[in-house]
């Protein structure tokens, strides 16, 4: 309140606010604040002992609406307060004070502070105490930053992550002090997650590791860092990359472990931690025995992890200890402070000035300060320096008389350019020169104009990858060599020349006049998609890069370069072919419509490049289009094939769609045909394929299409009679109403009446509460029939949750359908919402454990909870058969319309002939049935589920359907994948069976990262009859970052869900439940920022699967894509699976989903395994949400927890445990 005041009156706190918000310590231990407030109502679901806190509660969030903007604001409040109390254990600031107060005995003066977690400020106020030092604070919960920036306002308070911290902060603070967060939430910085360096990589994936190496990252030499963390730091086995990296640049200073009463008296919490002092130290050689130590782990007496510097107990501040369990339930020994937070303090104090006067560096801490922070460069592997200097080799050799300009060879020589932005060059790079004339370039007037202009980098300067900013006019400069004392001076061109003697070649370039080159400019021409920074254009007669391109508003700033008039030509030449191909793949695989006329363009400018300047491939162009951020494909216009160049195949037909005309005398294939082009039977395409009339073709294919009145066309029989054949019958009913005459529409009314599956009765049916198709006015007639009073039920499908009121309650509410826990009571509404959702609520009570008060799950009352809930099931099966049978029948009518109404297709792919299969060389007469129906399936669907035994025969049925489709033109790309053990066998078989089939199989040689992108382009710009990868490989194929970023919203959207279904259902949110979805959320939420600065800063021409074209996946062995994500309410249930699912199976999904798409449908899939479903449930449900995903909408099916509550049913048992405890199984 006293915040939202002052920012509404725009003044800074008295000191009596001031010393009110300091008493602020978050949200920590009151969960409370999570349950409903929405009515008075609500606090049914409340416990009773926190009744009083009810009205407290509702004021709050009364408050925090008031004070926001929008609806999005108070939400952010709200998500505030939740992190707040998973995080929100603020230090006591006696033990702060014993650290900064031992430093400052120590004689340590701060200049600059940074505090990563701050807070409310605790550690500011201990360490800047009667400093005057330079603070800055970050501090991501939106409502503590805000109480912040109030208690320090002369202080640079940043409401955001540590993350977000500037680079150029680095190496700048003498101390960085806090208490940091713990747990596994991934961190969005990319300068880690996709670093070289193994441990930063693993320093993003858990937020307490990469606040210790951010942390160090930016202290200056002989800086300190200071952190209270958790044990996990110390003692997890998997850290010690993490211990290792901290100790190559920084001293141990001190590690003590604080007992786990430190936080009990502050924020009402038990859990250990760890303070950890490090002293920056990046010229150290090697480590003490005692950082050894501290690097390595080491199994403790109860066989959990610890860490090896604590073999006794010297380094623990304690004066008790005893035996019990950690926060995961292992045994653990506890460590106790008998005097509390004062006691904690002034022992930790005396064991720091110990550690201080033996380990602290006052000299380093006091000798090596910088006033300007010192960009740190990783050590890396040691490379040949590339040369920046141009560099010209003789065509013919020469004698080369002493002195000599340049050491090393010509195949030690490597040209620096914009692509070492993106990947590490193997192979040498040269320039070379046609040995014509001479001329002597003068380079003082190039030298003046770029102090002016700023630096003017040429084709291959590798001043272009560095920010434009003014040269000095002294010193050496870009473009000399340094010879006896002496500089050699050359303009940096393309094919300039250096003779033997060391001079330049005086008649290889012209003069050029750099005194006429303009000043970097607005872009005037039209920004296209491929136009990246430093991406090479023409602008107004000059050619030059571009930069800062932002294609959202269009614009970018052209920077002239100094270029002879041969390599302009050469330049503008290549810019054309390169703007023509770019326009025209995207125009066709956006339009799907050939483009004959810029086919004939790229073709002639194609042409006259390679009469003029040779093949692109030639190593004068290679280095020219490396120069060009958008010239990543261009190299993969050609193909080499037996030493012979060959244009590729976009130069002659589409490469993104098939163009393919079809000519047949087959109907059934003139009806494949159809279906492919148009989507439906089309008679006179039929015709004009098959040369036969309609009538002959509807005679020939008669049983196998029928007339739809309702649409006016033709379907086949395996569409007509497939699918909801009842609501279809409706349909030609009332049609026929209105047109009685018409023959083909009764034809067609028949075989759907004759198609209709039996009826099931009711005595049949098997009915669970909780179904989301049941009226939710038959759940409230059933509660209220229940508990003798009027219910009200409702039912959300966006959250997938009912809501059930009661406003008057009775002795069965509140005792006969009750569970009467120690901790709370859950009443007879609050157990039908869990009968309704099929959950059981998570009770717990305290128990004595010593002479510790200790929370366990009740498992009694659970079992009673359990107990209560089946009999409300079970009475709602007993009351549906009591009554009348009108009610009955209503209710058997709509089960039968609604999901007894679908007729599943029969495959015959009997007539079909498979032309171009070798069946001699396979060795067969022909294809089973089974394999027959399964390519026909295929063919029709798009895409099936194959679930064939080994040695059933689906790797010919792959191979089969692949190139059916293709020559059908059904697909255009097709891809198989398989595992790496039997995919070479895949490629032999699809050889074998059509030894003229254009096939990409890349070896293991083939996919190298240095072979791989020319693989993605040949891809990209060849059209293939299948293209056959690993798995690996696959996975290693870049996805749509904008598929990926749309797939990834709808799963955080589905968290959030559930969160708010858990609390709105009054199921109590433990701590365990709330830190589980927020740590998916966060997770969730870092991919996003990772994908959306993808998409915003894409400055390279990776081809992704997207601009492949591949139009349908075969997955051989889909069996190990299971383990794909999905969000459900259910815990502690046996075969859900993991919910988090593995990065192999999202990515196959982001596939898919581009192919739908693509395809604008469902499947473009299929799946073959020998064991489709193995040992999870979620399996079933996954394969619907691979291939089915708008069906699944269609039917009102938007989770797990929707799917099963149709399809599957929940048991509970109990069993007796090894500690001879109930639990429940």
């Amino acid at each position: 309140r006293i915040v939202f005041k002052l920012e509404k009156e725009k003044r800074q706190a008295t000191v009596g606010e001031r010393l009110l918000m300091m008493r602020y310590s978050g949200f920590g231990g009151l969960k409370f604040v999570l349950n409903p407030v929405e009515n008075e109502i609500d606090i049914n679901h409340w416990r009773k002992t926190e009744h009083d806190l009810f009205p407290l509660t509702q004021e709050l969030h009364q408050l925090l609406k008031e004070n926001s903007q929008d609806d999005k604001q108070y939400r952010r409040y709200v998500d505030s307060m939740k992190s707040s109390v998973l995080t929100a254990f603020y230090t006591p600031p006696k033990v702060i004070d014993a650290v900064s107060s031992a430093l400052r005995d120590n004689g340590l003066h701060i200049d600059k502070f940074l505090e990563p977690s701050a807070g409310i400020g605790s550690y500011i106020q201990s360490f800047t105490e009667n400093q005057k030092t330079s603070v800055t604070a970050y501090e991501k919960d939106l409502l503590t930053g805000k109480i912040l920036k109030q208690l320090y306002p002369d202080s640079n308070i940043r409401i955001s992550g540590f993350e977000e911290i500037p680079e150029r902060e680095q190496n700048s603070y003498d101390v960085v002090a806090s208490n940091i967060p713990f747990g596994d939430t991934s961190v969005f910085d990319l300068s880690y997650s996709r670093s070289k360096d193994g441990a930063k990589v693993q320093a993003a994936r858990s937020i307490h590791n990469y606040f210790f190496l951010k942390g160090a990252d930016m202290l200056r030499e002989g800086g300190l860092l200071a952190y209270i963390t958790s044990q996990g730091i110390l003692n997890s086995p998997k850290n010690e990359p993490i211990r290792r990296a901290l100790m190559q640049d920084n001293n141990l200073v001190t590690v003590v472990r604080l007992p786990n009463n430190l936080f009990t008296e502050y924020a009402g919490t038990e859990v250990g931690s760890d303070l950890i002092i490090l002293q920056k130290n990046s010229a150290k050689q090697n480590l003490t025995d005692r950082e050894d130590l501290f690097c390595r782990s080491r199994q403790t007496e109860y066989n959990t992890p610890g860490n090896a510097l604590f073999q006794d107990t010297t380094r623990i501040v304690h004066t008790d200890q005893k035996l019990d369990t950690d926060p995961y339930g292992q045994p653990a020994l506890i460590y106790t402070h008998k005097d509390g937070v004062e006691g904690i303090a002034k022992d930790l104090k005396q064991m720091l000035s110990e550690d201080f006067g033996k380990h602290l560096n006052l000299n380093l801490y006091k000798g090596e300060r910088n006033d300007e922070p010192v960009i740190q460069i990783p050590i890396e592997p040691k490379v040949t320096p590339p040369v920046i200097d141009p560099v010209i080799i003789q065509q013919k050799p020469q004698p080369v008389p002493a002195p000599v300009i340049h050491q090393e060879s010509p195949q030690e020589l490597r040209q620096l350019s914009i692509f070492d932005l993106f990947e590490n060059m193997d192979e040498p790079v040269m320039v070379l020169a046609p040995p014509k004339r001479k001329t002597q370039a003068k380079r003082q007037s190039t030298n003046k104009r770029r102090a002016a202009l700023g630096r003017q980098p040429d084709l291959f300067s590798s001043a272009m990858q560095q920010p434009y900013t003014p040269l000095k006019s002294n010193g050496a400069t870009n473009g000399t060599k340094q010879t006896n004392g002496k500089k050699q001076e050359a303009i940096g061109d393309l094919f300039s020349q250096i003779n033997g003697n060391g001079q330049s070649d005086k008649t290889a370039v012209p003069n050029i006049n750099v005194n006429t080159i303009p000043e970097p400019a607005p872009y005037s021409g039209e920004l296209q998609s491929f136009h990246r920074n430093d991406c090479l254009v023409v602008d107004k007669g000059w050619v030059g890069h571009l930069q800062d391109v932002d294609t959202s508003d269009g614009t970018a700033v052209f920077h002239p370069l100094a270029l002879p008039t041969s390599q302009k030509a050469r330049a503008e030449a290549y810019i054309g072919v390169r703007d023509v191909y770019q326009e025209l793949y995207n125009n066709e695989a956006k339009f799907q419509t050939e483009y004959k006329e810029e086919r004939e363009n790229l073709n002639r400018l194609y042409d006259a490049f390679v009469k003029r300047y040779g093949n692109l491939n030639s190593a004068d162009n290679i280095k020219l289009i490396k120069t060009d951020s958008s010239g990543k494909e261009i190299p993969y216009l050609e193909r080499v094939v037996g030493g012979v160049v060959h244009k590729a195949d976009i130069f002659s037909r589409p490469v993104s769609f098939s163009t393919v005309s079809i000519a047949t005398d087959n109907p059934e294939e003139a009806l494949a045909a159809s279906l492919n082009k148009y989507g439906s039977v089309d008679l006179d395409y039929m015709s004009e394929i098959s040369g036969m009339t309609d009538d002959a073709l509807k005679q020939a294919l008669n049983s196998r299409i029928y007339y739809n009145p309702l649409q006016r066309e033709y379907e086949i029989s395996e569409r007509w009679i497939a699918g909801n054949v009842v609501e279809k019958a409706q349909e030609v009913k009332d049609y026929l109403e209105r047109n009685p005459d018409d023959a083909e529409a009764k034809a067609s009314l028949t075989v759907l009446e004759e198609a209709r599956p039996r009826r099931i009765e009711f005595e049949e049916l098997d009915f669970n509460l909780g179904e989301r198709w049941i009226p939710t006015g038959i759940y409230a007639c059933f509660a209220s029939h229940l508990f003798d009073a009027d219910v009200i039920i409702h039912y959300s499908e966006s959250s997938d949750d009912f809501s059930v009121k009661c406003h008057q309650g009775n002795m069965n509410i509140w005792e006969k359908y009750a569970v009467k826990a120690e901790s709370r009571t859950f009443d007879g509404v609050a157990l039908l919402k869990h009968a309704l959702v099929n959950t059981t609520p998570d009770i717990t009570k305290k128990v004595m454990v010593g002479d510790q008060e200790v929370k366990v799950r009740d498992m009694e009352a659970i079992q009673m909870a359990n107990t209560k809930i089946d009999e409300i099931r079970t009475a709602f099966t007993d009351w549906l058969h009591a009554q009348n049978d009108e009610f009955k029948n209503r209710l058997t009518e709509q089960y039968n319309d609604k999901f007894n109404c679908f007729v599943r297709p029969n495959y015959d792919g009997s007539h079909q002939d498979f032309p171009g299969l070798d069946r001699k060389a396979l060795g067969i007469e022909d294809l089973y049935s089974s394999q027959k129906d399964t390519v026909w399936m295929i063919k029709l669907n798009n895409g099936a589920i194959c679930d064939h035994e080994v040695g059933a025969g689906k790797t010919l049925v792959m191979c089969t359907a692949a190139q059916e489709m293709k020559r059908l033109g059904l697909a255009h790309k097709p891809m198989i994948i398989g595992l790496k053990s039997n995919v070479h066998e895949i490629a032999e078989a699809y050889r074998t069976a059509y030894p003229h089939a254009k096939i990409l199989f890349p070896g293991k040689e083939d996919f190298t990262p240095q072979k791989r992108l020319r693989i993605f382009g040949d891809i990209k710009n060849n059209e293939w009859d299948c293209v056959i990868l690993t798995h690996d490989q696959f996975g290693m194929i870049p996805q749509s970052p904008e598929i990926q970023k749309e797939i990834l919203e709808i799963e955080l959207d589905s968290v959030e869900r559930n969160l708010d279904a858990l609390k709105s259902q009054g199921k109590e949110v433990t701590r365990g439940m709330l830190a589980g979805v927020i740590k998916r959320k966060e997770n969730l939420e870092v991919k996003l920022k990772t994908l959306q600065h993808d998409i915003e800063n894409r400055k390279d021409d990776v081809v992704d699967f997207k601009m492949m074209g591949i139009d349908h996946l075969f997955v051989d062995e889909s069996h190990q894509f299971k383990n794909l994500m999905f969000n459900t309410r259910h815990t502690r249930v046996a075969g859900l699976g993991n919910v988090d699912g593995s990065q192999k199976a999202l990515n196959l999904l982001f596939a898919i989903r581009t192919i739908q798409e693509r395809i604008n449908a469902d499947m473009g899939a299929t799946f073959l395994s020998g064991t489709t479903i193995s040992n999870s449930l979620t399996e079933l449900y996954l394969l619907f949400k691979y291939l089915r995903p708008r069906a699944m909408e269609k039917q009102g099916i938007h989770s797990f927890d929707a799917w099963a509550a149709i399809y599957a049913r929940k048991t509970t048992d109990y069993e007796f445990s090894v500690a001879n405890n109930i639990v429940a199984k």
